[in-house]
Order: C-alpha cells, then sequence, then structure tokens
C-alpha cells in the first residue's frame, strides 16, 4: 500500500466528509417539504459530526422537497450503510496499523541490542540505519492512530445518529402516523408523510 499511515489516516479523515455533506443535503431537501426539524436530528447530528460542523449553511440550502417519508427513511438507511462501510475500513486501518506498531518496537529494540552489543562497526552501523527507520515508522504509526481512532469515534456517533432518523420521524409525527393506521390517509393528498405507512410503532 502505498504512502504513509499517517497519510492514509488524513484520506480517510477526508473521505468521511462526502457523506456529512450528503446528510446535510438530505436534510435541506426534508426542511424544503416543511417537515418539522425534530424529525431530523439524526441527519443534523451525522451531518455535523462527520464534517467537523463544516455542513452547518448546507444543512438549509436551497432543494428540491423530499417526496415522503419513505424517501426520507430509504434514504437514510442509505447513508448508514455508507457511513457503516467507512467505520470498517477505519476498524481495519487501526488493526494494521497496530500491527505495523507492534512491528516497528521489535525493531527498534532488536537494533538497540545490536548497538549495545559489541558488534562490529559495520554492524552497528547497519543497527543504527534500521533503529532511525523504525522510530521513523513508530511516530508515523503513533500520528496515524491518533486520526484514525478519532475519525473511527466521529463515524461510529454519526452511525448511531442515522440509525435513529426512523425513531425521531417518528415520535414527531406520532398523531399523523395513528391516524394513518386507524383511519386511513391523511386529509391532505400530496403531502410529506403520504407514501404509506413507514413505521409501526412497537
Amino acid at each position: 500500500m502505498d504512502g504513509t499511515w499517517t497519510s492514509r489516516a488524513h484520506l480517510l479523515a477526508d473521505a468521511i466528509r462526502e457523506p456529512g455533506f450528503a446528510c446535510a443535503a438530505l436534510n435541506a431537501s426534508v426542511w424544503s417539504a416543511r417537515v418539522h426539524p425534530g424529525a431530523t436530528r439524526g441527519l443534523i447530528g451525522a451531518a455535523m459530526t462527520l464534517t467537523s460542523n463544516d455542513a452547518a449553511a448546507a444543512l438549509w440550502a436551497a432543494a428540491d422537497p423530499c417526496p415522503a417519508d419513505m424517501a426520507l427513511l430509504e434514504a437514510a438507511a442509505e447513508l448508514e450503510g455508507w457511513t457503516a462501510q467507512l467505520l470498517r475500513h477505519a476498524s481495519q486501518m487501526a488493526q494494521a496499523c497496530r500491527a505495523d506498531l507492534q512491528a516497528a518496537y521489535a525493531r527498534a529494540s532488536a537494533a538497540a541490542a545490536v548497538l549495545a552489543s559489541d558488534a562490529s562497526p559495520d554492524a552497528k552501523a547497519a543497527a543504527e540505519t534500521e533503529r532511525s527507520a523504525a522510530m521513523a515508522a513508530i511516530a508515523d504509526c503513533e500520528a496515524a492512530l491518533e486520526i484514525i481512532d478519532e475519525t473511527g469515534t466521529r463515524l461510529a456517533h454519526a452511525a448511531n445518529c442515522l440509525r435513529k432518523v426512523p425513531d425521531d420521524l417518528a415520535s414527531v409525527y406520532e398523531v399523523p402516523y395513528q391516524h394513518r393506521r386507524e383511519a386511513g390517509p391523511l386529509p391532505l393528498d400530496g403531502e410529506f408523510l403520504t407514501a404509506g405507512i413507514s413505521y409501526e410503532a412497537a
């Protein structure tokens, strides 16, 4: 794999911004449909977490109205899947980086042992080169792990926010959903909650 662990960690941290702005775009579409902001708390939380709060203005940008509740829930589920995939990638990166870190510690220790021995000057010169390389690898891995672990924490929080979207929607629109279950279609056709019952109360 090309590049240092730190450069790859920065790429991962940059990659999570894309689903974050996608959450903000979906939120803007839902707000354009005049949906209560309380129903999109999960989207807002994910957008702000994944973009380090840079998506604030995008939350209410001009957008085509989301056509129905099912469209919101399907899009939120796709975003959750995207975020979960990135979280798995972050976990795999962290595991591999920690393995390289342990290997670098072992290399540094072995080189230090040679330097402390009565080995030949050539052997000590080679050991010093190896020790320097190992120390650079240790510094790279440690810096990368700080970024990867923090990014993983943000991804986990965002995924949790997105999992709450159905409950947020159902809680805010409890009365209309109850009406749909018990009395049929809502009085006004063409509104946001006309795509069928998308949430069954427990």
